[in-house]
C-alpha cells in the first residue's frame, strides 16, 4: 500500500539512543502494530503531550487501575 502524500511540512531528525530504548521502541512497534519506527515516535510524542497538557495546564493526575483493582499513580517529571 502506497504511503500518503504529506499534509504538513517534515523535518528529519537523526537520534541516537541507548540499545536497550532501541529494544523498547521495537517491543512497542510490534505491539502497537505500527508500521514503522517514526510511527511509533510520532504516537509517542502524542500521548506524552497530552500526559503533560494535561498535568501542567489542568493539575490532572494519572492513575492506572489494574484488572484486579490495584492502583498506581503515573508521575510525570
Amino acid at each position: 500500500m502506497p504511503r500518503p502524500a504529506r499534509v504538513e511540512p517534515s523535518s528529519r531528525l537523526n537520534l541516537e539512543l541507548p540499545e536497550r530504548v532501541r529494544t523498547r521502541m521495537d517491543a512497542l512497534r510490534v505491539m502497537s502494530e505500527a508500521e514503522s519506527m517514526t510511527e511509533v515516535v510520532r504516537r509517542a510524542v502524542a500521548v506524552y503531550h497530552v500526559l503533560v497538557t494535561a498535568a501542567l495546564g489542568r493539575g490532572d493526575r494519572f492513575i492506572l487501575r489494574g484488572t484486579d483493582g490495584t492502583e498506581r499513580e503515573i508521575l510525570l517529571p
